[in-house]
């Protein structure tokens, strides 16, 4: 029997009036305002905080020296060190620079005692490593070989890095000899072009003219090939020539040629493309082309620089083409020969340690393979280097090292530890120089430690030679000792290397420039008749240096230095000066008297007060740079805390009537106040950076006034009305009775006050997991408690029952809690009781296939548990939830699951595939048979979960199903049961009931559903562990809605747990961050995640996709929240009928009250950061955490306003506010019963 076409008419009809009724316009309005008060409140604090250094657009020339020369002092006296056209005569007419990124030091070196040791089967009994090698010690015996048959032509250093130890920061340091800033970690994967003065600038800077008859400095001619991130840094610099030359090009350009093959260099899964572009072109340049020498060394070469790269295809790019017209390294000016014999620097940077760190860990013997890969191409370019008649140095160094995870950015030990090992063709250091320099650098440090400033300064800056203790540590006995002790190595800082490259190869030092050269390579300069080598040296060294600090606070009235360390810096550096006119005086006009013993002694210790002034500088600058502007931090702070007493008033306003009513009221005011303040706020910045007080700017001023002011006007809008309505929703005086609903509100919010003030110190600070993890277990414990006292106070009903399910609740919720927290990524500062559990083993850096196999299980668990929750309401029974739940999200779930177990056994056969290879042979690392089918099971996947989920979600998402009991026909519609609604048939036609299944949960289960889809995603990016942790929390979230949903039948007051489920669930969202594998540390975010169902590095792409794996636990509570206002919510509930825009706000009020709590622990972190901005740790601990808060909030309120609430919510709302679909699905089911009848 169907229902009528009048009845169907008025259907329609009615739900046009309802879906007409729903106006989200007000909700937007809200959400974006609350969304752009906070991001204005971050932009603000962080331009004040986390501020750049200003860079000088100042450049070094070779004409204009860094001090005026003087009537009778020693550079009159000297060879050219003071000429008009370079400042210190080339020692070297060509560089090599090998990047092997990450290439920590103890990789570099070599320990014969560790061969023996480790080298055999047997090992030593009791040891933490019997018989085994570390895969990545001894692998470089090159280095070592050469070392000891030609001492005085290479050296190796310990080259120690300034965090944050990101390659785009760390090759910024490496050709400006500038600090890193701590923003700048951000700009690592985006690529950021270098304006200030550095030695590639240099390089390729023009000739400056002709001086008495010759060129002042001649061009260069330049070779690139490697890593991209060089082309993002220096565009210009980097620019390929080959495609524009000609006959007559160069000689115009008076630049010389570039040969520039860059790499893409982000995709950590790829080993070998950026090796083998490397290793490939390397001999068109250090071996001779084949018509000029066909010996048979330089073809054996030949062969074992063509066996050295792993990928075929490699060889088919048109740079190995032999015809000149199809050669894209050849030009009419430019041919093979050329190329051979006169370039003037190489530049090389592999990825493939780094990226096997990444992808392995350092503890993978993958890392040996490639290791061994670069010893052998160390000794051909050695080889090269040794033919060449030109005087020419190797400079081999990694930018930074690695963890024990194989990851880096941060600033413990092994990531700030690389290694640098020097080579040339001509002697550059005896066994005299280096006893001279021994001395020069012991002096130095006794000048630098007896001073209060330089005392508190690193250990690497006071003392010029370290222990390898990276390489000991590794090895120890069971009681904890070491086997054996820590080598000794010279420690160099790396932008030194800036100052010593410069000055080697007749260039002047960078502008900018901080760091002091290396006085080995200048110590053996010292010709009897000249001034010695490594003093001239660092006079000029100092003098650069000094030059740049004056100017620096002659451009900058907040430069952050105090007048105690300028003092003091003047102070040395005129000392030394003082020095320097003695040592003159002593000299005189006898250059001969150079050789006497106390002038060679007082040379050394004029050096040493060079050197110590240049360390002193850098020393202070390490400690006290950062340009803070307290007028900013102010209005930062000030702006995020009105954003959240906006955000709370919204709260408070929307219980009682409709967002369209808040807008009608605040709109206005908040419009007239954000321009009223920005008129204010630009006319206060002028008197502010008049006084010195901040460097802001007039877009600082505008945004800081509109912000605050509509942020206030807002909140006195909303609360002026009627300041007792605002809380009229709390019964009067309730709040101060001892109420169950009130003990657990004062609960959470103790939890929320202990969670803000663990950033008021360092140690609870990066303890938080563990904090966050008591807070929500107390919250967790007082609502069992209350359900005790409901099951204990009622008696069998309906509420006794309710405490039961409550009580359930809260208990499986402590055990998952204390199940999440099993899986962790130790902190640094947590090493010493800490286990790393989150990749299966303690020192494994992937996961292992046990625990990709264990994440399978939750393909099974989590539908289980999601078809649970829904079957309260016979949910389970609707096609949607048979098709998507069941079905779907199994299937998608099954396929990530299946990519991850992949992606591990592709890790665990690597290891004996590296372990059985040699150099030559090719790994198949990252070309592994899988690779395809990974990636279809990625791209499958997201597209069921999007595709099919989504999609299904979309256009049919309410769990509703029809029964038609086997009951006789009746007169009057009969009872039916909370969670299932009846529909009759009109008047006038037989009666007969039909049960409608999921209708007292129509709405939550119809928004958990899309919940689902958001969860497959997140569960796609999760590596193996993370994705059980995710699954864990999603249950976690289904049991708190249904544990606060099961309160509020045992409490009186129910409406005011809302306070204590929104704090409770934003605490679980910190409690999965830790779970997943993520710390508020830059090393602790998954990068290798960035390529799930991506080949080729895609910016967006992979951001999102790292985005979404650190975030996830966010994401997926802020997609959780609208459950705990429409969790058994009925499809006929009044509120909606009624007041649609009320019922609208309530969860727009709730979604407020969520964004308040991310709001003020962000808060909390901004403030305690900014009071501790000269404490020890403020760039380790307190910013790393404030930085991390951004994301958090701003994420998690814009998924929760614009997309949980704004879209899924109001699309569910709607169509349940069309009841045409409803009885058409009754009518039909009725139909059917008739025809059948």
């Amino acid at each position: 029997m169907s229902l009528n076409s009048e009845t169907s008419r008025s259907a329609k009809a009615e739900s046009a009036t309802s879906q007409a009724a729903l106006r989200v316009r007000a909700h937007w309005l809200v959400s974006l305002l609350l969304v752009a008060l906070s991001a204005a409140g971050f932009w603000l604090f962080s331009r004040g905080f986390l501020l750049t250094r200003m860079v000088l657009p100042d450049h070094s020339l070779p004409s204009v020296l860094p001090f005026q020369s003087a009537p009778g002092t020693l550079e009159s006296v000297g060879p050219d060190a003071a000429s008009a056209s370079e400042w210190y005569p080339a020692k070297y007419e060509r560089a090599i620079i090998l990047v092997v990124d990450a290439l920590r030091v103890d990789f570099a070196m070599w320990s014969d005692e560790l061969n023996s040791t480790f080298g055999t089967a047997g090992g030593v009994p009791g040891s933490q490593h019997i018989g085994r090698l570390m895969p990545y010690h001894n692998r470089l015996p090159a280095i070592a070989a050469l070392s000891r048959e030609r001492p005085d032509q290479s050296m190796l250093y310990r080259f120690r890095a300034d965090p944050p130890t990101t390659t785009l920061q760390r090759l910024k340091g490496l050709t400006t000899g500038q600090l890193p800033t701590f923003i700048d970690a951000g700009s690592n994967f985006a690529g950021s072009t270098v304006d200030e003065d550095n030695w590639l600038q240099a390089l390729r800077r023009p000739p400056i003219g002709i001086i008495n008859g010759t060129e002042a400095a001649r061009s260069h001619n330049l070779v690139f090939l490697g890593d991209d991130t060089w082309i993002s840094m220096f565009p210009n610099e980097l620019s390929d020539t080959q495609a524009t030359e000609t006959n007559d090009t160069l000689q115009k350009s008076r630049t010389g040629w570039a040969r520039v093959r860059p790499f893409p260099s982000l995709n950590v899964w790829d080993l070998d493309t950026v090796d083998d572009g490397v290793l490939s072109r390397l001999p068109m340049f250090l071996l001779p082309p084949v018509s000029e020498n066909k010996s048979e060394i330089i073809r054996k070469e030949r062969e074992q620089w063509r066996q050295l790269v792993k990928q075929p295809h490699m060889w088919e790019h048109s740079d190995f083409n032999e015809m000149t017209q199809a050669n894209s390294m050849v030009s009419d000016k430019v041919g093979h020969a050329q190329l051979h014999h006169e370039w003037d620097m190489i530049i090389a940077h592999g990825l493939g340690v780094d990226h096997c760190g990444h992808r392995f860990g350092p503890d993978h013997s993958a890392i040996s393979h490639k290791l061994a890969q670069m010893n052998t191409a160390i000794e051909l370019i050695v080889n090269a280097i040794d033919r060449d008649e030109k005087p020419t140095a190797l400079y081999l160094f990694g930018d930074h090292g690695m963890d024990n995870k194989g990851d880096h950015g941060g600033d413990s030990p092994r990531e700030v530890d690389a290694g640098l090992w020097i080579y040339s063709n001509r002697k550059w250091h005896s066994k005299e120089s280096d006893e001279r320099t021994a001395r020069v650098l012991r002096n130095a440090q006794e000048l630098i430690s007896s001073n209060a400033l330089g005392s508190s300064f690193d250990q690497d800056l006071k003392e010029s030679w370290w222990r390898n203790t990276h390489l000991s540590d590794d090895y120890k006995s069971a009681s904890g000792e070491h086997l054996f002790e820590a080598p000794e190595l010279r420690s160099v800082s790396q932008i030194d290397l800036v100052s010593t490259l410069s000055l080697s190869l007749g260039l002047p030092i960078p502008f900018n420039n901080l760091g002091t050269a290396i006085p080995e390579m200048f110590a053996s300069d010292n010709d009897s008749s000249a001034e010695w080598g490594l003093l001239s040296v660092l006079r000029l060294n100092a003098a650069q240096v000094l030059r740049y600090i004056e100017k620096y606070v002659s451009n900058s009235r907040s430069h952050g230095f105090t007048d105690d360390a300028l003092r003091l810096w003047n102070d040395m550096y005129n000392q030394a000066e003082d020095s320097y006119r003695e040592l003159a005086d002593a000299i005189g006009q006898n250059p001969k008297n150079r050789q006497q013993p106390h002038i060679r002694e007082l040379e050394e210790r004029v050096a040493a007060e060079y050197f110590a002034f240049t360390r002193m500088v850098l020393g202070s600058l390490r400690q006290m740079w950062a340009q803070f502007d307290p007028v900013l931090i102010l209005a930062g702070l000030c702006t995020l805390v009105l954003s959240i007493a906006a955000l709370l008033a919204l709260y408070a306003q929307s219980r009682l009537r409709s967002l369209d009513i808040i807008i009608a009221r605040a709109g206005w005011p908040c419009i007239s106040g954000g321009i009223a303040g920005a008129v204010v706020f630009r006319a206060l910045s002028s008197v502010f950076v008049s006084s010195g007080l901040s460097h802001m700017t007039s877009l600082d001023a505008t945004v800081a006034g509109l912000a605050m002011g509509a942020a206030a006007t807002f909140c006195v809008a909303l609360l002026s009305d009627s300041k007792a309505s605002t809380f009229a929703f709390v019964p009067q005086l309730q709040w101060l009775a001892v109420t169950p609903a009130t003990v657990l509100n004062v609960v959470a919010a103790v939890a929320t006050i202990i969670h803000c003030l663990a950033f008021s110190s360092n140690s609870f600070t990066f303890n938080e997991d563990s904090i966050v993890l008591y807070t929500v277990q107390t919250l967790v414990l007082a609502t069992s408690l209350l359900s005790v006292r409901a099951i204990l106070s009622s008696s069998a009903g309906p509420k006794r029952a309710s405490g039961t399910r409550a009580l359930v609740c809260s208990l499986l919720i402590l055990v998952l809690n204390r199940t999440l927290a099993y899986s962790t990524v130790c902190r640094e500062e947590q090493l010493s009781a800490c286990t790393p559990t989150f990749y299966g083993a303690p020192s494994a850096s992937i996961s292992t296939v046990y625990l990709a196999a264990a994440n399978v299980l939750m393909v099974w668990l989590v539908p289980s548990a999601v078809t649970y929750a829904l079957r309260r309401s016979y949910s389970d029974r609707a096609m949607v939830s048979k098709l998507w739940v069941s079905l779907g999200m199994r299937v998608s779930m099954g396929m990530a699951a299946a990519y991850w177990v992949l992606d591990s056994i592709d890790g665990q056969t690597a290891s004996g595939a590296a372990a059985a290879s040699s150099p030559t042979r090719t790994l198949a690392v990252n070309g592994s048979d899988w690779s395809d089918m990974r990636m279809a099971l990625a791209r499958m996947a997201a597209g069921v979960a999007l595709g099919g989920g989504l999609a299904a979600w979309y256009a049919s998402p309410f769990c509703l199903d029809v029964e038609l009991p086997n009951v006789p026909i009746l007169s009057q519609p009969q009872a039916l049961p909370t969670n299932k609604g009846a529909s009759r048939a009109p008047a006038g036609q037989s009666q007969r009931t039909a049960v409608i299944l999921g209708y007292g949960n129509a709405y939550g289960a119809a928004y958990l559903i899309f919940v689902t889809v958001v969860f497959c995603v997140l569960f796609l990016v999760q590596q193996p562990m993370g994705g059980i942790m995710l699954s864990l929390l999603f249950i976690e979230l289904i049991l708190c809605v249904e544990l606060f949903d099961a309160l509020r039948d045992t409490i009186e007051e129910a409406s005011s747990l809302l306070c204590a489920q929104v704090i409770l669930m934003a605490q679980l969202s910190y409690v999965g961050y830790f779970a997943t594998g993520h710390q508020f540390t830059l090393v602790s975010i998954q990068w290798s995640t960035a390529f799930v169902g991506v080949r080729e590095m895609q910016l967006v792409v992979c951001g999102i996709i790292v985005a979404l794996n650190t975030l996830g636990s966010f994401v997926l509570t802020a997609a959780c929240m609208p459950l705990a206002v429409l969790w058994n919510e009925s499809l006929g509930t009044q509120l909606l009928r009624l007041a649609p825009d009320n019922y609208i706000s309530r969860i727009t009020g709730a979604g407020a009250a969520y964004a308040a709590y991310h709001a003020v622990v962000s808060v909390s972190s901004a403030a305690c950061a900014a009071w501790f901005r000269r404490h020890l740790m403020v760039w380790k601990i307190f910013a790393p955490r404030f930085m991390f808060s951004v994301p958090i909030t701003l994420v998690s309120s814009a998924v929760l306003l614009l997309v949980a609430i704004g879209l899924a919510t109001v699309h569910i709302l709607r169509m349940g506010l069309s009841v045409g679909n409803t009885q058409a699905m009754v009518a039909q089911k009725l139909h059917m019963a008739s025809k059948s009848s």
